[in-house]
């Protein structure tokens, strides 16, 4: 793990050393005025200079010249650390100085081999090709290169435009590795390939760390050495930030995976070990953290696409921790004031570090740091929402909003924030804004909008503050049935998906947890009679379709609802229809076939289409709904008894008429499937109540065969259908009625058309033989009725006024 911090050129450059006159220096740094320059500062002879003089007579008796090399330049990077010290010399220096000279006695590092003489180390100038070609670094082209010449400190990387003179950085190059020029390079692609093979092998080369004596590869650190040099590179961040800045992150992310990752059984405990490398490591993060907190280095980690993200986040997390100084949530604090002042063109990578990070902090302590967390989250979402609403803005992706509700889902576990009353309703008043704009442009998954409203319903203390995130998001869900808004094509399912599993129903999306409780089917009693209004609409599917460019959204959607209005309306006892006339009190007063009204049978063949979606709702729910009482049945074969005696004289006028023997149809399937479960399961008069509803409606099927033959072959295609689909539900009425069904279909005509005897020969002929699925044909049924509704809206357009 440690590799990929020495393997920078830098912190080699650290290791080597050059013996001089007086003792050792850096070798890639020479000794300016400003780096212990006897003028600048002139040390004491009782104090550094006599410590100095100490560590060099113990580090000449090293016997490792390799590591007395790291310890000389450790002890120059002290000794520059405190060089502003005033005597007499701190006892920490001392400390620091013997830790050095303790490590030089205890050779644990590297041991040289026994060989005699040295390998030898490749130098640019001996760097060769096959085709005598030169090996050339690979650097970014935005980079200006030039060559090593005597030039004045003045004049180095300054370029004069007109009366104004720019810094711009430069990458210095031996002068036998300058670029060729462009004619030279063209050559065959086999040895381009050479060439770029030798220059990474050259790179790799200059990359590895080695011993200074028999130049082997150091591949092994012992825990001091480990320490030290961690101390080493949080000396260079504290003293020179600005020339840390281009490895900044490179070197955090080494930090944390050397933390990440065990080297011995302690380490996987969140136990500190005093002089352990992980608890160095530790420390040197929030050290390092803490200082640069000031110069926005929250918003650039957040800004930052990070590989494993999640193993970074969390030893960030776990090391603030205990650090009083910079808490984990404080942390957060730090960067939405960093938001606040300076937004970015996209907090979509902010926000997905951010749900990495918020998931690893404890949610029982940092009590004042969460509600001060809290007002700034206030201030964020609503900037957020105006970002979001803009004309010109892009809408969030589905990954950026399940981020936001993971980061939001967690703010409101915690416990310190239930207690308060005022402090977290603002917070989530802000963020059911920003969540109702983020539902018109992606997608969200029904978890994570189950996860946020359950936390909002359990955090907050008065009722009217638990349904807010509900509240707001069943209320996009309205105002889109009413096309005022515009919801993601898979929001307006996952929506109603949500209203059935608070009232208990089962659905067909697969939950990890059940333990929700979202308070949706409360949320949406206010507007049961618009659901109502929007079932009985038959414009809406075409309107749907026209938005979403789907066949099937119609269709889904109207059926998810019906559901949820036969859930209501089954929670009174069966028998009682105070329900039935509170939401439908048409089905208790059929119109007449003497006394009918001009528009009676429009509004009928309207309620037998309100009556379908209804059934086909309540068959979708559990067994024990009953959104329409058995004791109904009479007044159910009325109103089909009505549409049937209407339908010769009023189905020429207009293409809705046309529809109406189709929809009386189907509603005496779903009726006698509805029955006969009610029968099953709850119900001992249900069946007495289906024959008496069956003995209604046929005399009324065989008053329509006599009218014509072009109707009467109408009426059997229905009839045959109607048979074939009780067939397939394995209906018990098909076994008792079937005997006299099948002489209607012949009653007045000699013989039935070839493929209607097709049809009725293959009824006959092939009894099912497994169970079949209601739920597969409850499918078949909706997509036809919601196909009819489209072509017959196509058909007879809808004008507004």
């Amino acid at each position: 793990m440690f590799q990929e911090v020495t393997k920078s050129r830098r912190l080699q450059r650290l290791y080597q050393w050059a013996p001089g006159n007086s003792g050792y220096e850096f070798a890639y740094r020479k000794p300016t005025a400003s780096y212990c320059s006897p003028a600048a500062h002139p040390p004491s002879k009782s104090s550094k200079t006599g410590i100095r003089s100490e560590c060099d007579e113990l580090l000449l008796g090293a016997s490792n010249p390799a590591h007395k090399a790291f310890m000389v330049a450790f002890a120059d990077m002290i000794l520059y650390k405190y060089r502003f010290d005033q005597l007499p010399v701190s006892e920490n220096i001392v400390r620091l100085i013997g830790i050095v000279v303790k490590r030089c006695k205890v050779n644990q590092v590297h041991e040289c081999s026994d060989a005699e003489a040295s390998n030898e180390i490749d130098t640019w100038d001996e760097i060769e090709e096959d085709d005598g070609g030169r090996a050339e670094l690979i650097r970014p082209e935005s980079l200006t290169v030039t060559t090593i010449k005597e030039a004045t400190p003045a004049a180095e990387g300054i370029i004069q435009i007109g009366a104004v003179r720019v810094m711009q950085p430069t990458i210095v190059e031996p002068e036998g590795l300058a670029p060729e020029p462009v004619l030279s390079r063209k050559r065959s692609k086999v040895q381009e390939v050479k060439r770029k093979k030798s220059a990474i092998e050259v790179v790799k080369k200059s990359c590895t760390l080695r011993c200074g004596h028999c130049n082997e590869a150091i591949e092994m650190f012992d825990e001091e050495t480990v320490s030290l040099c961690l101390i080493a590179l949080e000396t260079f961040l504290h003293r020179e930030p600005s020339m840390a800045a281009p490895i900044l992150f490179k070197i955090l992310y080494t930090v944390t995976r050397l933390i990440d990752t065990p080297m011995y059984p302690w380490h996987s405990t969140e136990m500190f070990v005093p002089a352990n490398s992980r608890s160095v490591a530790k420390q040197m993060l929030r050290v390092s953290l803490h200082h640069l907190s000031t110069s926005a280095i929250c918003l650039q980690l957040f800004d930052t696409k990070i590989p494993r993200p999640e193993a970074f986040w969390s030893v960030i997390a776990l090391s603030l921790a205990d650090f009083p100084e910079l808490s984990p949530v404080y942390f957060i604090q730090i960067l939405m004031e960093d938001l606040d002042e300076s937004w970015p063109g996209s907090v979509r990578l902010i926000m997905k570090n951010l749900a990495y990070y918020i998931v690893e902090i404890s949610l029982d302590m940092y009590g004042n740091a969460w509600q001060n967390l809290a007002t700034h989250m206030e201030t964020f979402f609503k900037k957020y929402h105006t970002a979001i609403s803009a004309d010109t803005a892009t809408a969030p992706t589905r990954a950026e909003i399940e981020n936001v509700i993971i980061v939001m889902t967690h703010v409101l576990k915690v416990q310190v924030l239930t207690t308060n009353a005022k402090s977290p309703v603002s917070l989530v008043e802000a963020f059911s804004k920003w969540l109702s704009e983020s539902l018109h442009g992606a997608e969200v998954s029904l978890e994570s909008l189950l996860g946020v409203c359950t936390a909002c319903n359990r955090a907050l203390i008065r009722e009217r503050d638990k349904q807010c995130v509900t509240r707001a998001v069943v209320t996009e869900l309205m105002q889109s049935i009413k096309f005022k808004s515009k919801l993601h094509e898979a929001n307006y399912v996952t929506i109603a998906n949500m209203i059935l599993q608070d009232a208990g129903e089962d659905i067909e999306v697969p939950l990890l947890d059940d333990q929700f409780n979202t308070a949706a089917s409360e949320a949406i009693r206010p507007f049961l009679f618009e659901v109502l209004d929007f079932i009985a609409d038959l414009h809406v599917i075409a309107k749907l379709k026209k938005e979403t460019n789907s066949d099937a959204l119609g269709g889904d959607l109207k059926v998810k609802l019906a559901e949820a209005i036969a859930v209501e309306m089954s929670r009174s006892n069966a028998r009682d229809c105070r329900t039935v006339i509170r939401f439908i009190p048409w089905l208790m007063s059929p119109p007449s076939v003497t006394q009918a009204a001009p528009g009676a049978f429009a509004d009928s063949v309207t309620n037998v289409r309100v009556l379908s979606w209804l059934l086909l709702g309540a068959l979708h729910a559990n067994h024990s709904c009953l959104p329409v009482p058995i004791e109904c049945s009479q007044h159910m074969a009325d109103y089909i008894h009505f549409v049937l005696a209407g339908f010769a004289d009023q189905s020429k006028q207009s293409v809705v008429h046309m529809s109406a023997l189709f929809h009386a149809f189907h509603l005496c399937q779903l009726w006698t499937v509805y029955c006969e479960r009610a029968a099953t399961y709850s119900s001992t008069t249900a069946f007495a109540h289906l024959i008496d509803f069956w003995a209604r409606v046929t005399p009324a099927i065989l008053q329509l065969l006599s009218h014509s033959k072009v109707l009467a072959d109408m009426v059997n295609l229905h009839f045959l259908n109607t048979i074939q689909a009780l067939q397939q539900v394995n209906s018990a009425l098909l076994c008792q009625l079937y005997s006299m069904w099948a002489p209607i279909l012949t009653a007045y005509h000699s013989q039935i058309p070839n493929q209607l005897r097709m049809k009725l020969d293959s009824c006959q002929n092939q009894p099912s033989l497994e169970a079949p699925l209601v739920t597969e044909w409850l499918k078949k049924v909706r997509y036809k009725i919601s196909q009819v509704e489209l072509q017959t809206s196509a058909a007879s357009p809808y004008y507004t006024v």
